[in-house]
């Protein structure tokens, strides 16, 4: 019987309302997803809760892919998992829990980048980044620095 992409997404813990949520992401590639999304969030997390059962016990329940959980991606599916569909992933993923494959730790831990704290940390994220802000900030300037005429 061929599987839908509700039953994938059923098989690894989700439920039907989340699943209803999530199943177009399933179409689109790790590499190319938006890591904040709430549902890759609530997908990744439920990968790594059994990426986690299966034995990778340096796989932590973030809802990002880290280090740890891309380690644990790479013995199941691959060195093409990144490019490969979340469905794809996920198809493996629980082909190789129904064969009883057992994962182990990452040996070697792989360097993660370092967040750099900066005096603007505490603005949220927007598209663009901080030349967004600079475009705001120029355009607040230029609209409170005009000279009034007084009549």
């Amino acid at each position: 019987m061929k599987q839908t992409s509700r039953d994938l997404l059923n098989a690894i813990g989700m439920g039907q309302h989340n699943a209803t949520q999530a199943i177009p992401y399933l179409m689109i590639a790790p590499a190319t997803t938006d890591p904040k999304t709430p549902m890759v969030i609530n997908m990744v997390r439920h990968v790594q809760q059994l990426l986690f059962q299966m034995g990778a016990s340096d796989v932590a329940n973030t809802g990002y892919l880290d280090a740890p959980t891309a380690a644990a991606l790479l013995q199941i599916a691959g060195p093409n998992w990144e490019r490969m569909t979340w469905g794809a992933n996920i198809q493996a993923l629980l082909g190789a829990r129904d064969r009883g494959m057992s994962l182990s730790p990452s040996p070697v831990a792989t360097p993660m980048p370092v967040a750099v704290s900066g005096p603007l940390d505490f603005l949220p994220d927007v598209p663009g980044g901080i030349v967004t802000y600079g475009v705001v900030g120029y355009l607040l300037y230029r609209h409170f620095s005009k000279r009034r005429s007084v009549r």
